[in-house]
């Protein structure tokens, strides 16, 4: 198998990604798993095609990052303060692991950054010292989470430390 890898975000409460994907923690009930080719996100590595490959989970994880990187350029930023919204090929929450692209963001936001992660597909974005942004990033997670749908991910808010993510 000569492909590419691309982290994807999942909830490990989502039982379609229990135990028969290669996933690696990431935060609370997050995990990521690795897209195989293109369109991101429509298949997901499994336990039986890592055994095939000739490749360490290191090494799965050092090119899937690489791979992110490489393709930050196409980040859509959308909206108006106090909140923006991030547009990634359906992908959006694996934006959440890439560390250079926060930090070309955080002098544009008040306070740390803050991003609501509901589904996938959505990264709603604004900064700790935004009272209207906090709200307005509430509203849309919890919308999100009424409305139901696939890939969901998670309820509440996250706010970016030197560390990484915590719950805000």
């Amino acid at each position: 198998m000569n492909a590419t890898f691309m982290p994807v975000v999942v909830s490990t409460r989502d039982q379609a990604y229990r135990d028969r994907f290669v996933l690696d923690g990431l935060f609370d009930d997050l995990a990521v798993g690795y897209s195989v080719g293109r369109p991101f996100g429509n298949r997901l590595l499994t336990w039986a095609e890592f055994e095939r490959l000739d490749m360490s989970r290191r090494e799965l994880r050092r090119r899937a990052a690489h791979l992110l990187d490489s393709c930050v350029e196409r980040v859509g930023i959308h909206g108006q303060p106090p909140a923006l919204m991030l547009s990634f090929e359906g992908i959006e929450s694996s934006l959440i692991l890439c560390e250079s692209f926060w930090d070309g963001l955080e002098r544009y936001v008040p306070g740390s950054i803050v991003v609501g992660v509901p589904a996938r597909d959505m990264v709603i974005v604004t900064g700790s010292r935004s009272p209207a942004g906090i709200a307005k990033a509430h509203r849309a997670v919890n919308r999100m989470f009424l409305a139901g749908g696939r890939h969901l991910l998670r309820q509440g808010l996250m706010i970016r430390r030197p560390d990484g993510w915590h719950s805000f």
